[in-house]
């Protein structure tokens, strides 16, 4: 997620967020920890799921960890959502070492112009 705190272009009509099954206080702890390291906070918000409303919505639970303590984790996921409302790229991993590149992100939102 740090690499992307620099993804958003100055005057771009992107809007960029994150979605964590984790409270409010532990997305912002793990915020700040980012912005600790001297390169720059984040320039997007961290939304919290801990219900898994938007997890679930999306089909993102993993079901390797059910019945355990971390039940609810979702595959990692990013999603490009054109202005209609409409999923127009979406990159789902099953290996959460795995995530798409800034590069890759960027061609989709090119795609929509």
């Amino acid at each position: 997620m740090a690499g992307l705190r620099t993804f958003l272009k100055h005057g771009e009509n992107v809007k960029l967020f994150a979605i964590s099954v984790d409270p409010p206080d532990v997305s912002k702890n793990f915020a700040d920890k980012i912005a600790s390291d001297g390169k720059g906070a984040l320039s997007f918000p961290i939304l919290s799921d801990p219900e898994h409303k938007v997890i679930d919505a999306y089909g993102l639970r993993d079901p390797a960890y059910e019945g355990q303590k971390v039940y609810g984790i979702p595959h990692p996921a990013v999603y490009v959502i054109d202005t209609q409302g409409k999923v127009a790229w979406a990159r789902i991993e099953s290996d959460y070492k795995q995530r798409p590149t800034n590069e890759e992100i960027r061609a989709a939102l090119e795609s929509l112009k």
